[in-house]
């Protein structure tokens, strides 16, 4: 009889110390996110983010996209999903369609790089990830599902006239162009650029959690249940797309960088089969290198781009 109580007692403990918080968290990270522009924040609660430094220029970023006609558009991702964008057309023969990082809000995180994108000449299309924004789904996998997406509204702007395409990722959206860098044979992608990608989920996760001191079991335990639950593998690593690459690749990261290592990128770029850059920005934070150093960033990409476009 005691072994059976023993056996209950492990059983109960499992439940209230692994099981229920690996699940927790599971919600946390991969359900729906409700993403609103950076200002909306409690400015208190975040007054020593590393945005803050730099959110006048963001919202003068902004401004300058938001001065030209949008059009809300819409394509059905490979499961079925309605997906979202603004596109802002500017008669261009030439597109860039850029996606935004996890849990971020579109023009807060890519309207430095829409600009830019915009005075070089291309008509872009900001894109929102599933499970974010106007994007329908439950669930996000951070890059994984998402770069079945990437073909997606590769196919609609060639629908639209695009015939000259660059795809732009930044943090997550790097993770999720790189998974697709491998599948652009017979399209008009004729470059992309990675700012501030990872390796793979399961690497950044593992960082997140050293920084908020959550225990190392948790992260098979994410492993298992988004095998279970979402059909993906949070440990298949950037590199895997990247060694077989079809197009150019620039690849963009800053040395202050305290969400994703910036080792990442080099490990990236040394992977990558194709044609290929790498810039560091001397002490830019987190996908913010386009605006800790404008004036070298927009001269290295704008020479990168005019080998291609």
């Amino acid at each position: 009889m005691i072994w059976v109580w023993i056996a209950v007692i492990a059983a109960a403990l499992f439940v209230i110390f692994l099981l229920l918080p690996a699940f927790t968290i599971f919600l946390a990270v991969f359900s729906r996110k409700k993403t609103k522009p950076f200002e909306q924040y409690n400015l208190k609660k975040y007054k020593d983010h590393y945005y803050m430094a730099y959110i006048g220029r963001i919202a003068e970023k902004r401004k300058f996209v938001k001065s030209h006609p949008v059009e809300e558009v819409f394509t059905t991702s490979y499961d079925g999903l309605r997906l979202a964008a603004d596109y802002y057309d500017l008669g261009m023969k030439k597109t860039a369609i850029i996606f935004h990082g996890f849990n971020a809000e579109v023009y807060t995180n890519l309207s430095a790089h829409g600009a830019f994108l915009m005075k070089s000449g291309f008509n872009v299309l900001f894109v929102t990830h599933r499970a974010h924004g106007k994007s329908a789904g439950r669930w996000s996998t951070i890059g994984l599902r998402e770069q079945n997406d990437v073909l997606s509204w590769v196919k609609w702007a060639e629908n639209r006239g695009a015939e000259q395409i660059l795809l732009y990722g930044v943090s997550m959206g790097g993770f999720t162009v790189a998974g697709a860098s491998d599948r652009l044979d017979g399209t008009n992608v004729r470059a992309m650029v990675i700012d501030s990608g990872f390796y793979s989920v399961y690497e950044q996760m593992k960082r997140d959690s050293q920084k908020n001191h959550i225990p190392k079991i948790m992260l098979p335990a994410q492993a298992l249940l988004t095998r279970l639950f979402l059909r993906v593998d949070i440990r298949r690593p950037s590199v895997l797309s990247l060694k077989n690459a079809k197009v150019p690749v620039f690849f963009l990261h800053g040395t202050d960088d305290d969400t994703v290592e910036y080792r990442w990128a080099e490990t990236n770029y040394k992977a990558c089969a194709s044609e290929k850059e790498i810039l560091f920005v001397e002490d830019a934070p987190h996908t913010l290198s386009i605006l800790k150093d404008p004036e070298t960033v927009e001269k290295r990409l704008t020479g990168f781009l005019n080998k291609y476009f």
